[in-house]
């Protein structure tokens, strides 16, 4: 089973996805918002980086790689985290070496080594472009050492920066199976190239604005409690790794999903005219 997994990781990092993957995370990173103008206007850390005079206000590379996970990252980042997924699955598909997989590791196996190859592979494309971004700050900011030690209280909160940049790099894992979820889902019931494209980013984007839309509803009815739940639910928080159970639930939630996903496509497999 363990060698099946490692094919299909191979096969989904091909050289190319990997790089357009990697490629994209870093670019969409560099779209988040890092500091506020006196005007209340955004700006991105991209900016930040080419035009440091545009703020007045000190920045340090933990700071801003914490920032990165913000903007239209969060937005696109299904679609490139499986679209090496989505190309290896429609072309097993097409050209019918689908039948000899299932001929030589059969249905459940096949089933079990796609959902948890690509899921894995999502978090390597993931934790590499997010480290690469992380880089990219230590070389243009500052390090957080450089504050004062108040300062970077606020930031550790009461742990180390190693510690943090561990906990951070094993979060961008996490989150990079998690937001792989829409595209392996997708990939599992469509065969459609072009809704394998679009419905990834489609799904994404409707979640993500009917949880801002209940966090909005509740912030008016001032639920503050509901708040923190419904932010839990949003595939980002999975970062902030720690033993509550506000992270444990959306964590659990992600494991119980893709056996969801393992059973849906075994089911598809099952009922298939492919033998």
């Amino acid at each position: 089973m363990m060698r099946n997994i490692r094919i299909e990781v191979q096969k989904i990092l091909h050289l190319p996805y990997l790089l357009l993957g990697v490629a994209g995370i870093i670019a969409l990173c560099l779209t988040a918002t890092g500091d506020m103008n006196v005007g209340g206007s955004q700006i991105s850390i991209f900016s930040l980086m080419i035009r440091p005079e545009v703020t007045n206000t000190p920045h340090t590379a933990f700071e801003l790689w914490r920032a990165g996970i913000g903007g239209w990252l969060t937005v696109f980042a299904p679609m490139l985290l499986t679209l090496g997924y989505m190309i290896s699955l429609s072309g097993e598909r097409q050209n019918g070496q689908i039948r000899f997989a299932l001929m030589r590791s059969g249905k459940l196996r096949y089933c079990i080594s796609k959902v948890c190859g690509g899921a894995l592979a999502g978090g390597i494309i993931f934790l590499i472009g997010y480290a690469v971004f992380g880089l990219l700050m230590v070389i243009r900011f500052p390090s957080l050492n450089t504050l004062p030690v108040e300062e970077q209280e606020f930031y550790l909160m009461g742990s180390t920066l190693a510690a943090e940049v561990v906990k951070r790099l094993i979060g961008a894992f996490l989150y990079g199976m998690m937001g792989s979820l829409f595209g392996i889902g997708v990939a599992i019931a469509f065969r459609d190239k072009y809704m394998l494209i679009c419905l990834p980013f489609m799904i994404n984007y409707i979640y993500q604005q009917v949880l801002g839309k209940l966090a909005s509803d509740c912030m008016v009815a001032e639920k503050y409690e509901k708040i923190t739940w419904i932010e839990a639910m949003r595939p980002e928080s999975i970062m902030n790794i720690s033993g509550s159970v506000t992270w444990l639930i959306p964590f659990v939630v992600m494991l119980v999903i893709y056996l969801v996903l393992i059973g849906v496509f075994y089911l598809s497999m099952k009922l298939s005219t492919v033998q």
